[in-house]
């Protein structure tokens, strides 16, 4: 017995290890070692380091790279053993990758170009320097190449106006796009030849962002373009809309100020900062930019203006337009509910009722007041609109569903309801209404 188990020792095979039945509860799965009992075995596959891998459930089949599965008997046995050459070669070679090390990957991420740089600008008052206000902003121009650059929408963008009919006969058109609408062919046909369109999307929204730390609020200014179909743009997943601008929230201090001045600072101040955030566009859709496309092709775009998209008090904001009336036509705030429609505001118009009263006022209030007899607000001197190529400020302005449409028309709706019947007939015809999907 001693001179076999001299040879085994001599085989390099460890008696107590070998193989044993499966059905065995008393022998351990990674190293084949009997145990007395089942508690020792559990205790053994706790406390045995090179068996505590079987018990956290890794590696229960080793198998070699480029081999089948072989049996569990030999694998144990030649575990320590050299690879063969050929195997040896394969697992010496390079992975292939571009960096060496954790250092080589972080050069490489912050090689990736970024969308646009950030910019900071500080505005003041000549009468007020101390308190100033700040707003970040990158070039739009940065973020109208990325988003036409992005290879994951190369094959949705489009860079020429289509005409959709329901029909061969062409007499009734389809306009669920912005490249269908009637805008896009005009403003085509005013570029040079080979010159295509980049629709410039606006939207800006005071935001609050909490009020158990003083009352924190943001002002965002968003860019997206026309070039992309609508199921693009209104996926947040998508990163079609980039965010351009962080416009001031500093509130306007200063005890000698009325609510009146304050207003009109707060009005200069933001066409003031528009103008900075959006003057990129300017020359650049007078002379177009060369922009290169997901697919590798190079295009020259002329980013124009287009929508502005903001709820009621900014489109007042934006097109300089006196509150409570509409910023879109000329209808006077006290013929807002009569059935004729006014004529259409246009930005030459409102540019020219500006300058005349720029012209012939002698102080602030006379401004205000020539500019609000034309239903103008009278607060901003020069608006950041006044020089865009091809745009008109009153025909970028989008509906907006909470304050017109619900505000607007259902609000009132409600309201005429309820002053031509009693409640209890309101309420009873409402129950009489038949069930509705959504309703």
């Amino acid at each position: 017995m001693t001179g076999f188990r001299s040879a085994l020792q001599a085989l390099n095979v460890n008696v107590e290890h070998t193989r044993a039945k499966d059905d065995d509860p008393t022998v351990c799965p990674a190293c084949h070692k009997r145990l007395r009992t089942t508690q020792g075995l559990a205790t053994h596959l706790s406390t045995a380091k090179s068996c505590r891998w079987y018990k956290k459930g890794k590696l229960r089949a080793l198998t070699l790279p480029g081999e089948f599965a072989v049996d569990e008997d030999v694998l144990m046995r030649d575990i320590n053993e050299p690879l063969p050459d050929g195997l040896e070669g394969q697992m010496e070679e390079e992975p292939g990758l571009s960096y060496h090390n954790i250092r080589g990957l972080h050069k490489i991420v912050d090689s990736v170009p970024l969308r646009a740089c950030w910019k900071t600008r500080e505005l003041w008052f000549k009468n007020d320097p101390e308190h100033t206000h700040i707003i970040y902003h990158r070039n739009p121009i940065d973020t109208v190449k990325t988003l036409l650059g992005n290879p994951a929408h190369a094959n949705n963008i489009v860079y020429r106006p289509k005409r959709v009919f329901m029909n061969a006969s062409r007499d009734s058109r389809i306009y669920n796009e912005m490249w269908t609408g009637d805008w896009w062919n005009t403003v085509q046909d005013r570029l040079p030849a080979g010159s295509c369109v980049a629709p410039v999307i606006i939207a800006t929204d005071k935001t609050q962002l909490t009020q158990f730390a003083g009352d924190k609020t943001a002002y965002p200014v968003y860019l997206t373009l026309g070039n992309l179909p609508r199921a693009i743009r209104r996926k947040p997943s998508q990163h079609a809309c980039i965010l351009v601008a962080y416009l001031s929230v500093s509130k306007m201090v200063g005890d000698e100020l009325s609510k009146k001045q304050k207003s009109t600072r707060i009005q200069q101040l933001f066409h003031d900062s528009m103008r900075i955030v959006l003057e990129p566009l300017i020359e650049a859709g007078k002379s177009g930019v060369e922009v290169t496309g997901g697919d590798g092709k190079v295009h020259m775009v002329h980013p124009i203006l287009a929508c502005y998209v903001a709820d009621y008090p900014e489109q007042c904001l934006v097109t300089c337009a006196k509150y409570g009336t509409c910023p879109k036509c000329e209808v006077d705030d006290s013929q807002m509910g009569d059935g004729d429609p006014g004529p259409w505001r246009t930005q030459r118009k409102t540019s020219k009722i500006i300058e005349a009263a720029r012209a012939n006022s002698t102080s602030i209030s006379n401004f205000q007041e020539r500019c609000k007899q034309d239903n103008v607000s009278g607060g901003v001197r020069r608006p950041f609109w006044e020089v865009f190529p091809h745009c008109d400020i009153h025909m970028t302005i989008t509906p907006d569903v909470l304050h017109q449409l619900y505000q607007g028309v259902v609000k009132h709706l409600i309201h005429w309801c309820s002053s031509v019947m009693t409640d209890a007939e309101l309420d009873a015809r409402i129950r009489s209404l038949p069930p509705c999907f959504g309703m």
